[in-house]
């Protein structure tokens, strides 16, 4: 329809509103992704490897490389700005649009659109920043990029408007977790003040969450098995999660969505699939489980004799199986059978309940690592939010995780990379995590992505990759800007870094 003949009713506005949510569908799903796994240490070229991932994966990275596209943004961006300027036309006409429906009509855009200003700012550092909606040849469309921190700044502005006009819940439990509400939005303000390195503001958010009990780990039931005791006390065991709650958990998170613990998921249907079986599917095999890092590495690997099921329950089975990315390719996790094409439904999780757990226990540690006198109680804290995680994942005990006083906030810090590692595997989050506890305090951790660099280039390319994320500017953790924007936006000046 023609603008003159929408924005009459409350009813065009949730339409409106809904097609925000559906242009998510379209691209962005794939680029957050692709943006978070390819550069980091978990995914591998398959047999039909796609030259475009394998330069990625090997610190290769080129402006003329059409990963590095940030088209499917903006046109999200767009969508959200145009309701956020036609929205508030309607009242005039429709009498029954209340300022209570508007207002939450545009929480969900501000929130949608800092979300992907978001993935810009942690992937490009520094990028155009639009909040006017393009609607007219007239319109200037040469802008040039805005620094990232006054981007995030801005944000945080429209987060807390955001998390105070949205809804706390709708109707339907579909409702709660594909649109956004005042937890969506609170969540994401405290992942943007764990970037800034405001943990104190992070850990406020987080409690608040937490103190709602809208959210919960979906519950594993264990079997404790006594490996040894003496005299009748037990000195060692193990735990076996139940099969069945294991699967029940798989089915929950990564089949059927709408879990207990999912505060936001971008939801697939049959009728509009995930991206992920042109990507990870067995029939094109274009990325596949980086298993040298994932068995015995990332996931620590049982070590009782005859007890070999006594393992964490996101690992193989769960995240990669029969050499793919189980989380999007199986159809259970006991079962072996592989998604027709039609079945690649998974939703896409932005967060959960674990999101809010691992980033308070890190902003916690972080606090604790900074303080004196009360560090110990910042670090017992973030113990506990891990363990929550842990105990519900049924988490394999290493000596690392025995934290005995006096605590090591380093290695307590190291073990929540870990840990986020194990449960955000494949989706999407690897790579910002890991820049995030490197670039912390100017820098002073960047051993966490030359580590990384081992791990996930090919043996040929790793000194290579090292010495570009040594490079003092640090310009080289992120992207180059697409050689296609540069041709049309003549304001938009190249990342230095490839500029050179």
């Amino acid at each position: 329809m023609v603008r003159e003949e929408f924005w009459k009713t409350k009813e065009q506005v949730n339409s409106a509103v809904i097609g925000c949510y559906a242009s998510v569908l379209n691209g962005t799903v794939e680029k957050m992704f692709l943006w978070g796994e390819l550069r980091a240490d978990m995914v591998d070229n398959g047999l039909i490897p796609y030259n475009n991932y394998t330069q990625v994966i090997d610190g290769e990275i080129s402006a003329l490389n059409p990963v590095v596209d940030w088209q499917d943004f903006y046109t999200v961006i767009n969508n959200c700005n145009t309701v956020l300027k036609f929205a508030p036309t309607v009242s005039a006409q429709d009498g029954t649009f209340t300022d209570k429906q508007l207002k939450s009509y545009e929480a969900e855009a501000l929130t949608l659109r800092a979300m992907m200003y978001f993935y810009l700012v942690r992937s490009f550092k520094d990028v155009p920043l639009v909040l006017e909606a393009s609607v007219t040849d007239d319109q200037n469309y040469s802008i040039p990029k805005t620094d990232g921190t006054q981007i995030l700044d801005t944000l945080i502005r429209d987060l807390k408007i955001a998390a105070f006009n949205a809804p706390q819940s709708y109707t339907t439990i579909a409702q709660n977790k594909s649109r956004i509400t005042s937890w969506t939005a609170k969540t994401l303000l405290a992942d943007i003040y764990l970037w800034q390195e405001k943990y104190t503001l992070c850990n406020s958010l987080c409690d608040e969450i937490i103190a709602s009990k809208k959210f919960s780990m979906i519950p594993v039931s264990k079997s404790k098995i006594v490996l040894s005791s003496v005299d009748g006390i037990v000195v060692d065991s193990v735990y076996v999660a139940n099969e069945l709650d294991a699967d029940r958990m798989f089915a929950s998170s990564y089949v059927d969505g709408n879990s207990v613990e999912s505060i936001f998921e971008i939801p697939f249907t049959i009728l509009k699939t995930n991206p992920f079986f042109a990507i990870l599917g067995a029939a094109n095999n274009r990325l596949i489980p980086k298993l040298q890092n994932l068995d015995g590495n990332i996931f620590p690997m049982p070590q009782f004799e005859g007890y070999s099921q006594a393992t964490d329950i996101r690992g193989s089975g769960c995240s990669y199986k029969l050499g793919v990315v189980w989380k999007y390719a199986g159809v259970g996790r006991s079962a072996n059978d592989l998604r027709a094409p039609s079945q690649y439904t998974t939703p896409w999780l932005v967060y959960k309940y674990s999101d809010i757990l691992l980033m308070k226990a890190e902003a916690l540690n972080q606090l604790g690592l900074a303080s004196g006198a009360d560090q110990a109680a910042d670090y017992r804290d973030a113990i506990a939010c891990m363990s929550i995680v842990r105990s519900a994942r049924n988490a394999v005990a290493t000596p690392a995780y025995n934290f005995l006083a006096p605590i090591d906030g380093k290695l307590l810090e190291k073990s929540i990379l870990e840990e986020r590692a194990r449960e955000f595997a494949f989706e999407g989050k690897r790579w910002y995590d890991v820049l995030r506890f490197a670039k912390r305090g100017n820098y002073a951790n960047i051993n966490y992505l030359t580590d990384m660099a081992t791990r996930s280039a090919s043996p040929q390319r790793q000194t290579s990759l090292q010495e570009k994320y040594k490079v003092a500017s640090h310009l080289s953790h992120y992207w180059p800007i697409f050689n296609n924007e540069l041709e049309v936006n003549k304001a938009l000046k190249q990342n230095e870094f490839y500029a050179k």
